[in-house]
């Protein structure tokens, strides 16, 4: 009963037989938005209300999808992304939008409760460079490497979105005869929307970041994986064996492809 009730699409229909004529462009218009130009049918002049109303629908704050897509992303996530991409979009928040703001929550929220990673324990080539590099043109260009490395450590929010490339691309390999590259892009904006919305939470409630976390969200790995899990079986409508082990297989893979990258500016500087 409960899995049927988080499998029915959301539908959000206001039908009218009203006659409009747009205030705009003058057409006449059946319908809550004049189909030349976009107008509201609904036009109200223009009030502290509205303006307020505005600035808010910019950030999303003051419209009903987002307070619907977050709901949804904790209800029904991979049933929600599923209509996302069979073109229920209007009824949800845009998935770039969402990732951002969700992100400046974030690091708002660590701001406020005093979180400020150190240098330490940041991954940053250093010396190495130094000793494999012999001219000057690498030494400083890894130099630079360094400083944006240790920025992202000290920037938990946008490390986590930088490392979501990785992981975006480990999970459309993982489930590579279930979706195009574009719609595992477009799923795991709002995958990383909801992990970020759970590490702001975590972050507020205990005042510290997840040390044991899973990467690339800031996220307690015990509370990381089952989520994600519950996300792929009703994104993919998978069983829960084979959810687990292609979550798994997924972080694995991402690792194993940041290494890779990760050694490759140590192999440039000592062979060039």
């Amino acid at each position: 009963m409960l899995g049927r009730r988080q499998r029915k699409t959301t539908m959000h229909t206001v039908k009218t037989d009203e006659q409009h004529t747009c205030a705009n462009c003058g057409t006449a218009f059946v319908g809550h938005f004049c189909p030349q130009c976009g107008l509201r049918a609904a036009y109200q002049s223009m009030t502290f209300k509205n303006v307020v109303q505005g600035f808010l629908d910019i950030w999303g704050f003051g419209s009903r999808p987002m307070l619907r897509t977050i709901h949804e992303l904790f209800w029904r996530p991979g049933y929600m992304i599923r209509d996302c991409l069979h073109g229920h979009r209007p009824l949800y928040f845009p998935p770039f939008k969402m990732l951002l703001i969700t992100t400046l929550i974030f690091a708002a929220v660590s701001s406020i409760r005093g979180i400020e990673p150190s240098a330490e324990g940041a991954f940053i080539y250093g010396d190495v460079f130094r000793r494999y590099g012999t001219t000057e043109w690498a030494i400083s260009l890894f130099e630079r490497i360094d400083a944006a490395l240790l920025w992202l450590h000290q920037n938990p929010a946008y490390s986590t979105i930088a490392a979501g490339i990785f992981y975006i691309v480990a999970s459309w390999l993982v489930f590579l005869r279930r979706m195009s590259f574009i719609e595992v892009f477009f799923s795991q904006l709002y995958i990383s929307s909801q992990m970020q919305i759970v590490g702001a939470l975590w972050v507020l409630i205990t005042g510290s970041e997840a040390y044991y976390n899973i990467p690339p969200f800031a996220v307690p790995f015990v509370i990381g994986i089952p989520l994600l899990c519950y996300d792929y079986s009703q994104l993919y409508e998978l069983r829960l064996w084979p959810t687990i082990w292609r979550t798994v297989l997924t972080f694995v893979l991402m690792l194993a492809m940041m290494l890779l990258v990760g050694g490759l500016p140590i192999l440039l500087v000592k062979y060039l």
